[in-house]
């Protein structure tokens, strides 16, 4: 079963539709669901996919971020077992995103999702996901068959209040943890 989570944060009035077009555009969910939060009680980042993990009920979890479209294939194809996979995203293979992937709820259960201490906003709690599964050797995976197009980028991060204040915090948080500022080669 593949549950497909959506994190929504409407920050302005296009913001409806633009969840609605990613929703329409869904081919093989079994379950989807999507959080919605307000630019006057946001969720960071973080907590928005985690409260939506702990709802899913699908074997492969599939993450995706609101402006995603998906223009090929069936998610299915993302499901393979004991590996993370991630489809290609505007014509291009991404070692991991955190706006598009599929994750089996087995890595799930053995390795969480995103560590809290980026819950400041965005940015660093997907390299630091990546970061882990590259660490403990989980298989990570691009899928071909399955294809999105991410539609408007930086539009909902940069209209947070206090953006940057919030990518530094989470950017210290990532060095603390790792000891350096970036992924592993």
């Amino acid at each position: 079963m593949i549950s497909v989570l959506v994190s929504s944060f409407w920050i302005d009035d296009g913001k409806p539709d633009i969840l609605k077009n990613c929703l329409n555009s869904l081919v093989g969910a079994d379950e989807v669901l999507s959080l919605v939060t307000h630019k006057n009680t946001p969720l960071g980042y973080a907590d928005a996919w985690n409260r939506l993990v702990s709802l899913a009920k699908g074997d492969y979890l599939v993450f995706l971020g609101d402006n995603s479209i998906q223009i090929k294939g069936n998610l299915q194809d993302l499901a393979v077992k004991g590996t993370v996979t991630c489809p290609i995203v505007n014509e291009q293979q991404h070692p991991f995103s955190g706006f598009a992937f599929c994750l089996p709820r087995t890595i799930y259960e053995e390795f969480g999702l995103y560590d809290m201490r980026y819950n400041n906003g965005s940015h660093w709690e997907d390299t630091d996901l990546w970061r882990t599964y590259k660490v403990n050797n989980v298989k990570i995976k691009t899928i071909e068959s399955v294809a999105f197009t991410k539609l408007t980028n930086g539009r909902t991060i940069f209209n947070i209040p206090n953006s940057e204040i919030r990518i530094a915090n989470n950017f210290k948080a990532y060095k603390e943890k790792w000891g350096d500022n970036l992924g592993i080669n």
